[in-house]
């Protein structure tokens, strides 16, 4: 039975969803006819969690948002041998526009360096979904809908220009074996190296290793550099001791 349900568990079970995916569905409407269309996109989040997506001009997708941005994106978890249906999934219901703000497309282009290649074409654009509704199935029976806004988080500092940038680069560059420590501690991947943090946000942070991602959540939330800090020192010392 469906419900009206925006509980926080709820919500965290649809933002991790989000966070932790690399791919998704994008449904539009075609331009002629209003039928439905669905293509296959790659996804990131910005600061709050909203997605956002790296899309071509030229794309039917594309054309089809120009007209109506009101889109759904599908997410569902990773599969290992394991029934689909039994398995979480949500749909985000939102308005799609195009965004210019540098320091996003630059959080996009960590998550997924290869974008770098076509980033730059006058024809690609930065979208970003926002938020207004999820159906979020996270079991037999357990179907949700949950408001926008309470999927999102307040970005805090992150939302200030360069924070995130510069804290990733001085991990990335001065804190290398810690990020390996962390990385192997948590991840259930072996044999990886060079693990890299790629994002950061006041629950977590995002690895990537080749094309293998693993998300690590803080014990404690954090709105300031100094708390990233102390949460970055805090699990390095319980991941090697």
């Amino acid at each position: 039975m469906e419900q009206k349900d925006s509980t926080p568990m709820h919500s965290l079970t649809a933002r991790s969803l989000l966070r932790s995916a690399t791919t998704a569905s994008l449904g539009t409407n075609m331009v002629e006819g209003q039928n439905a269309y669905c293509s296959l996109v790659m996804v990131a989040t910005d600061p709050a969690g909203c997605p956002l997506l790296l899309l071509s001009d030229l794309a039917v997708h594309s054309h089809n948002i120009a007209h109506s941005p009101q889109v759904s994106i599908l997410i569902n978890e990773p599969l290992d041998n394991i029934d689909p249906l039994t398995q979480p999934r949500a749909t985000f219901q939102g308005r799609l526009a195009a965004t210019h703000d540098d320091q996003l497309m630059r959080r996009y282009l960590r998550r997924y360096p290869s974008a770098e290649r076509f980033a730059g074409f006058a024809d690609f654009q930065l979208y970003r979904l926002i938020i207004e509704r999820v159906h979020l199935i996270s079991g037999f029976g357990e179907i949700h809908w949950i408001d926008g806004i309470k999927v999102i988080v307040p970005p805090h500092f992150l939302n200030i220009e360069e924070s995130e940038t510069d804290i990733l680069d001085h991990m990335n560059t001065d804190h290398v074996s810690a990020i390996q420590t962390l990385a192997g501690n948590h991840g259930q991947i072996k044999g990886l190296q060079e693990w890299k943090i790629v994002g950061l946000d006041p629950e977590g942070f995002d690895l990537l290793s080749e094309w293998r991602y693993q998300r690590i959540l803080f014990e404690n939330s954090v709105s300031n550099a100094n708390e990233v800090r102390q949460e970055f020192v805090r699990m390095v010392k319980n991941a090697r001791n």
